[in-house]
């Protein structure tokens, strides 16, 4: 990273006072370009001048990063400092633009087909979508609706570090996927007091605007962070995965210019304190609906709200990048990405592949791939601590494998547990020969549920995804149902062990793993047994292994443990009591071709 205030004058021949719509100048190839910012960050001297429109579009250059070919440029305009300048991409594309928030004029940089450069003048309110001019009386009239915060699902118990409730967390610390190099920094510095927000905003608001943007972008290996050095570390690393959010201590019209994910332009939201919303709640939605300017998506439009559709009320349904604050107060809100499937939209784009394609940002890691199964207790509980996942894409379903050696019963729902949630939730119970013998999407509601659901003996699969109700013109299809659920209910009758079963003494080879998953066997131990043990043995990864009596061990409930950097570990115990003991392996780094084994003797 290097800072200059040298002027990158990459303008071309002028055109008189303003240009003439359409009007465009070439600004000479991608590589061409992007070798001049190269050689600027060298010497600041070497600059192209040329103007636009009667304007100079160089460019004071803030922050500069090139790396593996691909560029990062933000600053602001030589004639004026309230202005903002971007330009990112590699040779195969380039997009920019340049501000001038005092003339309200925007000059925008796009790459045609043959790699070529150019600029043109544009609306301003291309480059920053809620600075358009014709909507600022009815957007306050929407901040002022009174809205009615979510409630959180019973079983949002902190599954991930964004789930559930404000527990007394640090709100300048907070991380929703910590270890990520991507990383979209919430800078709340200036409506706080160390600590402590300003204004009579509680810590457990602010916790509220933080998590409403890691929801919205869980689908997403990115972690939504208020922390600043997680920030700086990340962009140190590579800025081009790194964007940011400025919270501002006063009142006014939030704001964010497109595409800035990975450059240093900030988007703008403001406190709006007064308008007679709970800040977390309103504050958050409009934070996740910054974001997504900067991630790339303009508004969804439609219906009586024109520039901001505001959804569909008979299904309490609507894209995030239109009018939310119509859906504020609905009882079971959904607000989704979007690509205009609704009757009334004229906004096609793909909101999914924006961020994943355009910005480069990958999905979170499938944490189901093949099934898992079921995990119940000894009296029949389905825990929501123990049984949960994300749905990460709309072709994504988890499967939940049980068995019943008699006739049973499940009772049984199935929750969202985020808090802005956008996943509505389809559940489906299977049996062998893979016929649905029970099917559950609570209309309006986003859960699914079981009750008193009758299953004969037999192999069953419990298979849930992302919902859809209505249809895709009037309703919503599971384009954006997606998200964290968990499970909670019972299944009573004799279940079968799902985990595999280890004999005393016997390797079971050939096991694999991914990175942070889990895999259990079990073995029971009969009475009078004077030592334990259990080994696992493998040439390649990081496997960990834990044990625990009655329940899947974890790496924090255990009786013993071996959590070395390779994938040899044993742990023993002495005077084990009978029963049957869970064998647990981590993948701290994906394994293959490992030996698993216990033995028990007098």
């Amino acid at each position: 990273m290097s800072k200059l205030t040298a002027l990158i004058a990459i303008t071309f021949a002028s055109f008189g006072a303003h240009a003439q719509e359409g009007a465009s100048v070439e600004m000479g190839s991608t590589e061409a370009v992007i070798n001049h910012f190269i050689a600027q960050n060298s010497n600041p001297q070497s600059a192209l001048v040329r103007s636009l429109g009667g304007v100079n579009l160089g460019a004071n250059i803030r922050d500069y990063f090139y790396k593996n070919g691909v560029l990062s440029v933000t600053g602001t305009a030589i004639d004026s400092k309230n202005s903002v300048f971007v330009l990112k991409g590699s040779k195969q594309k380039l997009y920019g633009y340049l501000v001038l928030h005092d003339s309200k004029r925007a000059f925008e940089y796009t790459t045609n087909s043959k790699g070529i450069v150019s600029a043109k003048e544009v609306p301003i309110s291309k480059i920053y979508p809620d600075l358009d001019e014709r909507f600022p009386i009815q957007t306050q009239a929407f901040a002022n609706i009174a809205v009615s915060h979510p409630k959180y699902s019973p079983m949002a118990l902190r599954q991930a570090p964004h789930i559930g409730p404000y527990q007394n967390e640090d709100v300048t610390r907070l991380e929703s996927k910590p270890g990520s190099p991507y990383v979209f920094y919430l800078n709340t510095a200036a409506v706080m007091n160390g600590s402590t927000p300003l204004n009579g905003v509680t810590k457990e608001q602010m916790y509220r605007t933080w998590q409403s943007v890691a929801d919205q972008y869980s689908m997403l290996n990115m972690n939504v962070t208020t922390n600043l050095a997680v920030y700086n570390a990340a962009k140190a690393n590579n800025l081009l995965r790194t964007g940011v959010l400025n919270y501002v201590n006063q009142d006014g019209r939030s704001n964010a210019p497109l595409h800035s994910f990975g450059t240093t332009a900030a988007g703008t939201l403001y406190r709006n304190s007064s308008a007679g919303f709970d800040y977390g709640y309103g504050i958050g939605m409009t934070a996740a609906h910054e974001v997504g300017h900067q991630m790339g998506m303009l508004h969804d439009h439609g219906g009586s709200g024109g520039e901001y559709f505001e959804g569909i009320p008979a299904f309490q349904w609507g894209p995030i990048m239109g009018n939310y604050w119509m859906g504020g107060s609905w009882a079971n809100q959904l607000f989704t990405w979007s690509k205009g499937e609704y009757n009334t939209a004229s906004n096609f784009e793909d909101d999914l592949n924006i961020m994943n394609v355009e910005e480069s940002v990958p999905y979170a890691v499938d944490d189901n791939q093949s099934g898992k199964p079921l995990l119940i207790e000894a009296n029949g509980d389905i825990n929501p601590q123990r049984n949960f996942g994300q749905i990460e894409r709309n072709t994504d379903s988890d499967s939940f494998m049980f068995s019943l050696n008699s006739a049973g019963t499940l009772n049984a729902s199935i929750d969202p547990i985020e808090y802005l949630r956008m996943l509505d939730i389809e559940a489906l119970v299977y049996d062998s020969a893979n016929k649905i013998v029970a099917r559950s999407n609570l209309s309006v509601n986003r859960s699914a549920e079981f009750n008193n659901q009758t299953l004969a003996a037999g192999n069953y699969r419990l298979v849930i995804k992302g919902g859809a109700e209505g249809t895709p013109q009037h309703g919503f299809s599971n384009y954006s149902s997606l998200g964290y659920y968990a499970i909670k209910g019972a299944l009573l009758g004799k279940v079968v062990d799902t985990d595999p079963v280890l004999k005393s003494g016997v390797p079971l080879i050939g096991q694999v793993g991914t990175t942070g998953g889990w895999k259990h066997y079990v073995i029971d131990v009969p009475a009078g047994m004077t030592k334990l043990q259990f080994s696992i043995a493998g040439g390649n990864g990081d496997a960990d292994l834990y044990a625990q009596l009655g329940a899947r061990a974890t790496s924090t409930s255990n009786l013993c443990k071996s959590d070395g950097s390779t994938s040899n570990e044993t742990c023993s115990l002495n005077q084990p009591a009978a029963g049957k003991y869970y064998l647990s392996i981590y993948g701290y780094a994906a394994y293959s071709a490992l030996s698993v084994s216990a033995s028990f003797s007098k």
